[in-house]
Protein backbone atom coordinates (compact mmCIF):
# COMPACT_ATOMS: atom_id res chain seq x y z
CA UNK A 1 0.00 0.00 0.00
CA UNK A 2 2.81 2.40 0.84
CA UNK A 3 4.53 1.66 -2.45
CA UNK A 4 1.41 2.59 -4.42
CA UNK A 5 0.97 5.82 -2.45
CA UNK A 6 4.62 6.72 -3.07
CA UNK A 7 4.20 6.04 -6.80
CA UNK A 8 1.15 8.34 -6.93
CA UNK A 9 3.12 11.11 -5.21
CA UNK A 10 6.02 10.77 -7.65
CA UNK A 11 3.62 10.82 -10.60
CA UNK A 12 1.84 13.91 -9.25
CA UNK A 13 5.14 15.77 -8.78
CA UNK A 14 6.28 14.77 -12.27
CA UNK A 15 3.03 16.04 -13.82
CA UNK A 16 3.31 19.33 -11.95
CA UNK A 17 6.85 19.78 -13.28
CA UNK A 18 5.67 19.01 -16.82
CA UNK A 19 2.79 21.50 -16.55
CA UNK A 20 5.14 24.19 -15.23
CA UNK A 21 7.55 23.49 -18.10
CA UNK A 22 4.71 23.85 -20.62
CA UNK A 23 3.63 27.16 -19.07
CA UNK A 24 7.22 28.40 -18.98
CA UNK A 25 7.83 27.45 -22.60
CA UNK A 26 4.60 29.18 -23.64
CA UNK A 27 5.71 32.40 -21.95
CA UNK A 28 9.19 32.11 -23.46
CA UNK A 29 7.86 31.49 -26.98
CA UNK A 30 5.41 34.39 -26.61
CA UNK A 31 8.15 36.82 -25.59
CA UNK A 32 10.59 35.61 -28.24
CA UNK A 33 7.99 35.68 -31.02
CA UNK A 34 8.66 32.09 -32.02
CA UNK A 35 6.34 30.09 -34.26
CA UNK A 36 6.29 27.43 -31.55
CA UNK A 37 4.10 29.70 -29.43
CA UNK A 38 0.88 28.41 -30.99
CA UNK A 39 1.88 24.78 -30.52
CA UNK A 40 2.83 25.49 -26.91
CA UNK A 41 -0.41 27.38 -26.30
CA UNK A 42 -2.41 24.47 -27.72
CA UNK A 43 -0.46 22.04 -25.54
CA UNK A 44 -1.03 24.21 -22.48
CA UNK A 45 -4.80 23.73 -22.87
CA UNK A 46 -4.84 20.21 -24.32
CA UNK A 47 -2.52 18.47 -21.85
CA UNK A 48 -4.58 19.09 -18.66
CA UNK A 49 -7.78 18.10 -20.46
CA UNK A 50 -6.08 14.94 -21.72
CA UNK A 51 -4.90 14.10 -18.19
CA UNK A 52 -8.39 14.64 -16.80
CA UNK A 53 -9.90 12.42 -19.50
CA UNK A 54 -7.39 9.63 -18.81
CA UNK A 55 -8.04 9.73 -15.07
CA UNK A 56 -11.80 9.76 -15.69
CA UNK A 57 -11.59 6.73 -17.97
CA UNK A 58 -9.36 4.90 -15.50
CA UNK A 59 -11.79 5.49 -12.62
CA UNK A 60 -14.76 4.59 -14.81
CA UNK A 61 -13.20 1.31 -15.96
CA UNK A 62 -12.09 0.49 -12.41
CA UNK A 63 -15.63 1.00 -11.07
CA UNK A 64 -17.11 -0.97 -13.96
CA UNK A 65 -14.84 -3.96 -13.26
CA UNK A 66 -15.78 -4.00 -9.56
CA UNK A 67 -19.51 -4.48 -10.26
Amino acid sequence: MKKQKRMKQITAILLIVILLAIIGSTIYFAVSGSQLFWMSLFLMFFFPIFLWAMSFLYKWSKNKNEH
